[in-house]
Formats: structure tokens, sequence, C-alpha cells
């Protein structure tokens, strides 16, 4: 890595676990990236999100309407643009942090299970990235979208344990549909990441593990950022 600051591009969609990005996971991947030196953009598409989730209740709120881009401002304190404005010729690395909503707005992993599709400028994005060697971090659910992509290349991914472990590991069944797309994947832990060297790809589990505390997940995401701003 040069001694110039690393340009990561951050993209979210939406603001919230059930129905936009995890709010923790984000402020996660940008306090380290913020810690590593980087200059972080954030980017989100400019379009209405799947639907609104009271995540008090944990029910969808009938009726109510909100934009991925304005909700991830409040993550990124303003700062955001639109997903269609990022040119990965300007950055050096990408990441992804996790959410449920990231299964019903970047793809329809949460509908469509093994037939899911994602969102085109997504892939674009993701394949100019990694067209030109540049790293990508994939945290928690985001890790279907690389395998979406990626895996007829056999890529290596975590999603966390292959096995649900009491309860521990609630979606573990999830590694059946990225094996089933040509994925290796790599049990882990949610302290830990992996990090395919061949396609410059890293992921960490995240949430994905049903047990995790705060700080491990912030621990993992640390091992994601280092890894990925290693590979910048």
């Amino acid at each position: 890595m040069s001694n110039n600051p690393r340009r990561v591009a951050v993209v979210l969609c939406g603001c919230g676990r059930g129905d936009g990005s995890e709010i923790h996971e984000s402020s996660a991947v940008i306090i380290n990236l913020s810690r590593a030196g980087a200059e972080i953009s954030m980017f989100a598409p400019n379009m209405e999100q799947y639907h609104v989730i009271d995540h008090h209740a944990g029910t969808v709120d009938e009726g109510k309407a909100r934009n991925m881009m304005i909700e991830a401002a409040r993550i990124a304190r303003g700062e955001i643009f639109p997903l269609n404005d990022l040119e990965p010729e300007n950055f050096d690395a990408i990441i992804f942090p996790g959410g449920a909503g990231v299964g019903k707005n970047l793809c329809n992993f949460a509908t469509n299970k093994e037939d899911f599709m994602v969102l085109p400028e997504v892939e674009k994005i993701i394949r100019a990235f990694h067209r030109a060697k540049k790293p990508l971090g994939f945290v928690c659910i985001t890790t279907v979208i690389a395998a979406k992509i990626f895996g007829e290349l056999g890529c290596e991914l975590t999603i966390g344990n292959d096995t649900p472990q009491s309860g521990r590991w609630p979606l573990a069944s999830t590694t059946k549909i990225l094996e089933n797309l040509g994925v290796v994947h790599v049990n882990k832990d949610v302290t830990e990441a992996h990090v395919d060297q061949n396609n410059k790809i890293v992921t960490t589990p995240a949430f994905m593990c049903g047990t995790a505390k705060y700080h491990e997940v912030f621990d993992g995401i640390s091992e994601l950022v280092k890894n990925v701003m290693e590979l910048a």
C-alpha cells in the first residue's frame, strides 16, 4: 500500500437493520476506515426502499415509503451521494456494510433466496472494481451479493459457520446457497475475516452470528477493513 491516503467507497441502502443498512456495522466500517487514514465517500441508491420497518415492533409500517439515499444520510451525517455517481476509477477499494435491508434493496435475496438477482447498478460497480483488481469488502449478508456475482469463479467467502451451533449461527443454511453458486465457504467466527487473495475479496460474518456481542462485530469488521486497506 502506498503512503497516499486510500480512497474507499462505502455503499449503504438506508438506515436500520430491518429495511436498510445495519447501523453498528456501518459505523464500524466508517470508524475503522477513518482510523486507517482512508478518504471515505458514502453512496446509496437514490430510490425508494423495498418497505419500511417499525424497528421497535419488528413489523412492516404499511403505507410508509422512504428513500434509501435520504435515510442513509443519517449514517453519513448528510455527506451521501447517489450510487450511480460512483466512478470506480476514482477509488482504491469498496466496502458494503450489512443489514437485512441489503437483501431487499441491493438484491432480492430476502424474497427470492436461490433465485435472487443483484440490483444492476450494484453489480456493474462491483464488477468494475474486480476487473481493476481493487479490493472489495462484504460484511454480513452482503456476502451473498459477492457469491452471486463471483461464485462461478470459485471464490472463497464467509458468512460464519455452516452449522447452527445451538442458535449461534441461525442462518447457517445460507452457506449451502453460497456453495450451490460455486463459492468455497470458509468457516470463521464473528471476530474474524476471510481474505480471498486471488479475487481481493474480504468477508466477515458480523451479525450473521445470532449471539454476537457488539464489540465482537466491531472486531471482525476491524479485521475486514485492515485487510482491505492492505490490499488497496
